[in-house]
């Protein structure tokens, strides 16, 4: 009996330590997905137990499922506590206030709940809004940007500990702070938060080790002996627990035998779904992610390894770039396929981050500039590929508020493309603010080519909130200000200079009768 007490004792402990929920609930988690028990995957995961330990709510769950009245849904219901959306609309609010009073209304904290699948971090933190109730780290940077424009540095400093928090205890910083995320990381920022802070010397150790992660667990040798990055997700078992059901499905379609893995490392991308992984741009069962060395990735790691005094990894990063990512067929940056030791050729907006981040030549620049301004620039922005089969949300017609920021940085260093680079940013803010009077809302995504539609794709409908789209006007309403504050001073400077030039010229002629 002791042995059988000890062994209970010891089983609960690993149970509350594994609490990804398709760990904890096996066989019910299964169930509830694959009966599409809530419309949106995630909600399970993010459920928290009532009063019942998991293990006796399978055990429940075992004894009730065969009776001929048993009902899965009233029995979720019963014993668990569903996540809260997050839902904001102020009538009252411009679209400026309501990115500046938003942040107190997304900043979360999480206090250590038996069984919760949160990874528990030491200090506040903003979440993006709607069914994301944790933080995403990419996601992170565009939100920082606001708060920078907000004056919340301390908001700043506290997710900044988070995250190096993240990396002391778990080499990276995951997905998100959700144990089902622990698998995979996002595209890492971590070096432009800090530069962005101007914090980089205080977390140098942190971004070490993150460094090596990304150099151990992510790193693809090619024929030549060249390093470079891929995504992945270390558990590529199995569908996602947040996408299970969609996971499956996809899998039904292929005899792809490793289709997780690429799936998974799509989301670590943060593209997920999006025709620049995929075979077939209209099937997404085609999809080769894990096979792909892509070009932003890629870029990042070149700015980390800057950050970090590596100059000739840097250099030699850049090189490879230049050499495997510049396409010169179609005279633009593209991922790279090292199975098929080819270029993918799709034109993306990921071929603006080798410009944004200094390491794209002035001849490249100038033809992937001139291309976004003749082929991705709409009536709402620039749009994120040129897929016209593929219905994934990271594709056309839909805008992403990162990656206008970034096409709109990158083409603003270069003189020639800086009125470009404007009407981005202004078309961009013009469709925010369209949305925002016909809604109260600042959207996930936007369609920038049908600007009277909603954007649409994806597994999920499109949320509000949101941290990054917030973030984003933020920095470009301060940039749009500063420009019109320019002009204006520049245009009283003249009027001044030419009244006082007609005054002494009519002085003079005055005088001189």
């Amino acid at each position: 009996m002791k042995i059988l007490h000890l062994f209970i004792f010891c089983l609960n402990i690993l149970l509350s330590i594994a609490q990804s929920p398709d760990k904890l609930y096996g066989e019910l988690f299964q169930a509830v997905q694959l009966n599409r028990i809530f419309p949106d995957s995630k909600t399970f995961c993010d459920a928290i137990p009532r009063d019942l330990t998991p293990n006796a709510i399978r055990d429940l769950y075992r004894e009730e499922n065969p009776q001929p009245t048993f009902n899965l849904t009233s029995f979720v219901l019963n014993h668990f506590i569903l996540p809260n959306t997050t839902t904001i609309v102020h009538d009252k609010w411009t679209i400026e206030q309501h990115c500046h009073n938003l942040w107190p209304l997304l900043t979360r904290t999480t206090k250590h709940v038996t069984f919760s699948s949160f990874i528990d971090v030491p200090h506040p933190f903003v979440v993006p809004g709607g069914r994301f109730g944790e933080f995403y780290y990419w996601d992170t940077y565009f939100t920082m940007l606001g708060l920078l424009r907000s004056n919340q540095n301390d908001l700043i400093n506290n997710m900044l500990e988070n995250f190096a928090f993240l990396i002391r205890n778990m080499t990276f910083i995951p997905n998100g702070n959700r144990y089902y995320y622990e698998g995979r990381s996002q595209p890492p920022y971590f070096s432009l938060m800090t530069e962005l802070t101007k914090q980089t010397d205080k977390y140098k150790d942190v971004l070490e080790q993150e460094y090596q992660f990304w150099m151990t667990k992510r790193n693809i040798t090619l024929f030549d002996g060249t390093i470079l990055n891929r995504y992945y997700d270390d558990k590529s078992d199995g569908p996602r627990p947040e996408a299970y059901l969609e996971d499956k499905e996809i899998a039904n379609k292929t005899n792809t035998p490793d289709i997780y893995d690429h799936l998974r490392a799509a989301a670590e991308s943060g593209w997920d779904f999006s025709s620049r992984w995929m075979e077939d741009e209209g099937d997404l069962s085609t999809i080769r992610t894990a096979d792909i060395l892509p070009v932003d990735l890629n870029s990042l790691l070149y700015h980390l390894e800057v950050t970090l005094g590596k100059k000739d990894e840097a250099e030699r990063r850049r090189q490879a770039i230049y050499k495997y990512m510049w396409s010169s067929e179609i005279q633009f940056f593209t991922d790279y396929n090292h199975i098929s030791n080819k270029p993918t050729n799709r034109l993306t907006l990921a071929a603006l981050y080798p410009l944004w981040l200094d390491i794209a030549n002035e001849e490249q620049s100038q033809n992937v500039a001139r291309q976004v301004e003749s082929k991705f620039l709409r009536d709402g922005g620039v749009v994120t590929t040129l897929s016209n089969r593929s219905t994934q949300q990271w594709d056309s017609p839909n805008g992403w508020a990162p990656l206008q920021y970034i096409t709109y940085r990158a083409l603003l260093k270069m003189p020639a493309y800086e009125t470009v680079a404007r009407t981005i940013r202004d078309r961009w803010m013009s469709l925010n603010q369209r949305v925002f009077d016909d809604t109260g809302k600042m959207m996930e995504k936007y369609d920038v080519v049908n600007i009277n539609k909603p954007a649409g794709g994806g597994e999920y409908a499109t949320q509000d909130g949101f941290g990054w789209t917030n973030g984003v006007y933020l920095e470009m309403l301060h940039d749009q200000q500063s420009s019109n504050s320019n002009k204006y001073q520049s245009t009283t400077f003249l009027i001044s200079f030419f009244i006082c030039f007609y005054f002494v010229i009519h002085r003079y002629f005055f005088n001189s009768k």
